[in-house]
């Protein structure tokens, strides 16, 4: 008896409100007012919100919507209707008439390209699949909307897809990957303000921590879900909550309160007639009476659940009768119309086969005539362009010879231009070198260093047009020494002294004493002189030119000449290492710029292994960064007194008797015509005098002289007349 009571208390239904209808009886009165072509819609709106709360009722007014969309051709709604009558079907747990319905959605999608409607009727077959444990199919549906839903760009339609992919791999027991699916669609759900959609979400958020036994997280989402949902609006849903929730406590071992939940959800389910969700609810309720040992009491439930889905099972196979009778019928019709169709399309095709006979001799006559006349044209226009290529060819052949004829006295025009620079940079030479000469005499006085000043300029410009042709023609041979970079920094500052002065400028020297690099002096020498130049004519009065230099991570040593001047925009930059190029700037050197500064250093470098740069923007000055091989201390000859370029000269001149003179030949006159800044040179004609008495004392002399860049002295020395 205590266990037909406790039946009994799970089929009574107490405190469940009734659907609010508000929003029903609405439409409902309009359906009286409504014009035939409004009909399908108001229906298809009927079908939609009575899904959740009366599938029966909703199903009805589905199929209404289907007739009247019919009626009028309405292939929009009649799409919608289709669909939304299977969602009713499948909510009533009639899944072969809710398949029946989807697959007509789809098709008239399909036909109409509604992009829109084929991506709901994807979502609701792949949701009925899942409903049907058929995971695969329902993924192979989720994969076939996925690039329509993505192009649509319909953010409620890739909630769907989210939801559903999540629910598959649930199904499929890959709970991280359906954890994160799912949130992606409440995240989207969310950004809609969509509760609805969100208890939906947070749902099968609670049925995933379930799985993964993650009680608490599972609790707390089904409550959220409860919170966003209430029975009138979705009851399917809501006694899903209660049992996911009656799950999530008896789990944490609250079996009483599970208890409670799974008994509202039961009592929910049958009163809305949801057979799946009842049995859901018995089950944990079974599990509850097996815990507790009332095993008696989950029976009776079971056997109650069992008893009502015959009947529903019975009330469909009515409806299948019923459908199968109509279909019957029209299938009668259908034939009988089919046999006077057939009857008639015979006599139509006779007919169609002998007017056809007489258009086909027509045709292939009419084909004949076109075919023999266009045979001849195409033979005439084959003729014609046979000779067109003919004279192209020979046309053709006349511009080769004027190009190559062309290109031939280009090259010597070229060739000429580059023989008459090398000449005439080669015999200003000696002019200027005697020049420098010049500018040592003392009577010219304050003009001399104008006159030094000017010579080395131009000295140095000529340098600059004949190693850029040297390297372009890889005829430049290096020579490789190890050298203080501290101490060239400081030579090539002398050389520019009076620039800088004149200009009121400071160039700091903040290269280490003990910095070494290893390469062509003369070059490198250069290299800084040509980088001063340029800093100093694009600096204003009293700025700042800094060096700075530091060891790189591939044991290269980095340069840096910085200057405050008037910058550079991105164009300039992209040029500023072209041959030729010459940028804007208050000229302060005297003289014009050939254009070649840069270009040699950019050449100089990159003999040297390494590679140079500039960054600079308008009005924020320029920083020129460039690498050179490191040097080693040891390799540098030891500092003496008389080698050193910072000691002080000795004032009596080492000198050679006649004989010694005339042992060296044109060496002298040679030496006096090299710049003191092609210390390459200068070494290598040294080399060629014997390192004995009495020229030990006078090379060492002479090469001194140079590394102090004193012109005066180094003439004396070469001179033998000297005293």
């Amino acid at each position: 008896m205590k266990y037909i009571l406790l039946s009994l208390s799970f089929l009574c239904f107490v405190g469940i409100s009734l659907p609010a209808w508000g929003q029903v009886d609405s439409l409902v009165q309009q359906l009286d007012v409504a014009t035939p072509a409004e009909m399908p819609g108001l229906l298809n709106e009927l079908a939609w919100q009575l899904r959740n709360a009366d599938a029966q009722q909703a199903t009805e007014y589905g199929l209404q919507a289907i007739a009247a969309a019919e009626a009028l051709g309405d292939v929009i709604n009649l799409a919608k209707a289709y669909s939304f009558t299977g969602v009713a079907y499948r909510n009533r747990g009639l899944y072969p008439e809710a398949l029946d319905y989807y697959t007509r959605g789809l098709e008239q999608a399909l036909k109409t390209n509604d992009r829109e409607q084929q991506c709901y009727g994807y979502l609701n077959l792949a949701n009925l699949h899942l409903y049907l444990s058929g995971l695969d199919v329902s993924q192979q549906y989720l994969e076939t909307l996925r690039p329509i839903a993505e192009n649509l760009g319909n953010p409620g339609i890739l909630a769907y897809y989210h939801l559903n992919y999540g629910r598959i791999q649930l199904g499929l027991e890959n709970l991280e990957e359906a954890r994160k699916h799912v949130q992606r669609a409440l995240a989207i759900r969310r950004r809609l303000e969509d509760q609805e959609g969100q208890s939906v979400c947070m749902k099968y958020l609670g049925d995933i921590y379930l799985a993964q036994k993650y009680f608490r997280q599972a609790q707390l989402s089904y409550e959220e879900s409860l919170l966003l949902n209430d029975i009138e609006s979705d009851v399917d849903l809501y006694a899903s909550n209660l049992n996911g929730l009656a799950k999530a406590y008896i789990h944490q071992d609250a079996w009483t309160v599970g208890k409670e939940y799974a008994q509202k959800s039961f009592r929910t389910a049958k009163e809305a007639g949801f057979v799946l969700r009842a049995k859901e609810a018995s089950a944990t309720l079974a599990e509850i009476a097996h815990h507790v040992g009332d095993y008696q009491a989950a029976d009776s439930i079971r056997k109650i659940v069992v008893a009502y889905q015959q009947q529903l099972a019975l009330e469909d196979f009515k409806h299948l009768s019923h459908r199968y009778n109509y279909q019957l019928q029209a299938a009668e019709v259908q034939y009988q119309q089919a046999e006077e169709a057939r009857q008639y399309q015979s006599w139509l095709i006779l007919g169609i086969t002998g007017v056809g006979a007489v258009i086909l001799a027509i045709v292939f006559i009419t084909w004949q005539l076109i075919y023999r006349r266009r045979a001849a044209y195409q033979n005439e226009m084959l003729a014609m362009v046979r000779a067109q290529k003919v004279e192209l060819e020979e046309r053709v052949m006349v511009r080769s010879k004027e190009l190559i004829d062309k290109n031939a006295k280009l090259r010597q025009l070229s060739r000429y231009k580059e023989e008459l620079t090398h000449m005439i940079a080669h015999d200003l030479k000696n002019p200027l070198n005697i020049i420098l000469g010049l500018s040592e005499d003392p009577k010219w006085g304050r003009k001399s260093e104008s006159m030094k000043e000017a010579g080395q300029t131009m000295l140095q410009m000529v340098g600059n047009m004949l190693d850029v042709q040297k390297f372009e023609e890889a005829q430049m041979e290096l020579e490789w020494v190890h050298l203080r970079l501290h101490d060239l920094v400081g030579q090539a500052t002398g050389q520019v002294f009076h620039a800088l002065q004149a200009k009121s400028l400071m160039l700091q020297n903040q290269v280490p004493q003990d910095c070494m690099v290893q390469g062509d002096e003369g070059l490198i020498l250069r290299v800084f002189m040509n980088l001063f130049t340029n800093a100093i004519k694009h600096s204003s009065l009293g700025d700042l030119i800094t060096v700075e230099a530091s060891i790189s991570e591939d044991d290269r040593i980095t340069v840096s000449v910085i200057d405050q001047g008037q910058g550079m925009d991105a164009s300039q930059i992209a040029k500023v290492f072209d041959k030729y190029y010459q940028g804007t700037g208050e000229v302060s050197v005297k003289g014009r710029s050939t254009g070649l500064g840069l270009t040699f250093c950019r050449l100089a470098v990159e003999a040297h292994g390494g590679a140079i740069q500039v960054t600079s923007s308008p009005n924020q000055g320029a920083r020129f960064t460039f690498d050179l091989p490191q040097g080693q201390v040891e390799a540098v000859l030891p500092r003496t007194s008389e080698m050193a370029p910072s000691a002080v000269l000795s004032a009596e001149l080492p000198s050679l008797h006649a004989t010694d003179w005339q042992h060296l030949g044109d060496l002298p006159e040679r030496l006096r015509q090299t710049p003191l800044y092609e210390a390459r040179v200068i070494r290598r004609l040294l080399k060629e005098i014997p390192d004995e008495p009495p020229y030990l004392s006078w090379k060492a002399a002479v090469l001194q002289a140079a590394s102090h860049w004193d012109q005066n002295r180094y003439v004396q020395l070469l001179t033998p007349d000297s005293p």
